[in-house]
């Protein structure tokens, strides 16, 4: 039974190879038959290439072109992006470096205030927010 099964099975198989080979070599030999050389369009255009090749390099063409367009695209997206990295970074030095320097106004501020012995905002850093001196002739 298995034996009878495989023997069909392989019957069939060689049976359309040989029913495709000889599909494909009736095509191939009309093809051969009905292209002239030269066809009118090639002699009219100056090349000996035919319409099949012509199409198949402008399809080629074609798709390199959007390939360079979507890289391209890509890049673009990829530069846009560096530069919003970069401005943010920029941004937040400068915020970082406005902090810094509102810091050391605020301290400055607050030494000078001590200081000179005003108890303004910065009367909880000293009992009545002076500061004494020995010196002579210092608020005395």
């Amino acid at each position: 039974m298995v034996f009878s099964l495989l023997a069909y099975f392989i019957s069939m198989v060689a049976a359309f190879a040989i029913v495709m080979t000889t599909l494909v070599s009736f095509g191939d030999s009309q093809l051969r038959m009905t292209r002239t050389p030269h066809s009118a369009i090639s002699v009219i255009a100056g090349s000996d290439r035919d319409a099949l090749t012509n199409s198949d390099k402008a399809k080629e063409a074609q798709k390199a072109a959007e390939a360079r367009k979507a890289l391209e695209a890509q890049r673009a997206a990829e530069a846009r992006e560096a530069a919003k990295k970069l401005a943010r970074a920029k941004l937040a030095q400068e915020r970082k470096q406005a902090a810094l320097v509102r810091q050391r106004q605020e301290r400055e501020a607050r030494d000078n205030a001590l200081g000179w012995g005003y108890p303004g905002q910065y009367s909880r850093y000293s009992g009545d927010g002076r500061l004494y001196s020995y010196a002579p002739g210092f608020g005395r």
